[in-house]
């Protein structure tokens, strides 16, 4: 009997897409940025897997739920409101202004993964609504 070796794939799912692996050397998490860029609600989104289904690796993408908004504009917008309540100031303020300008310039899909990982934790810090 001769050994026989498959390769696994690494599939991933987001609701009822499935997303093919973008580059096998990606991490998770750099998966999840590359597909934010289509699907930004994801970029918070939790990793879960593998699940086994043959030859494949099935990762699927979770929003959290109980949370204002969706994507990214909707966080640079409720995280903006904290602005108005002076609940942000420094750096953090000054990084939501920016923001917010370009999302009037229509840029909020190509700020870079630092940008979106600091507004996730500023949106869960002050935005999530409790379950």
């Amino acid at each position: 009997m001769a050994l026989q070796i498959e390769k696994l794939i690494r599939e991933f799912r987001y609701n009822s897409v499935v997303l093919p692996d973008p580059n096998s050397i990606f991490t998770l998490e750099q998966v999840r940025d590359f597909y934010s860029t289509v699907y930004p609600e994801i970029i918070s989104a939790d990793i879960e897997g593998p699940e086994q289904l043959g030859a494949k690796s099935v990762y699927v993408f979770r929003r959290a739920v109980g949370t204002k908004g969706c994507g990214l504009t909707d966080m640079i917008r409720d995280v903006g409101e904290l602005l108005h309540a002076n609940w942000l100031d420094g750096e953090d303020a000054d990084f939501i202004k920016e923001l917010q300008a370009a999302l009037a310039r229509n840029e909020v899909t190509y700020i870079d993964h630092a940008a979106r990982e600091r507004l996730a934790e500023l949106f869960n810090k002050h935005c999530k609504v409790a379950a």
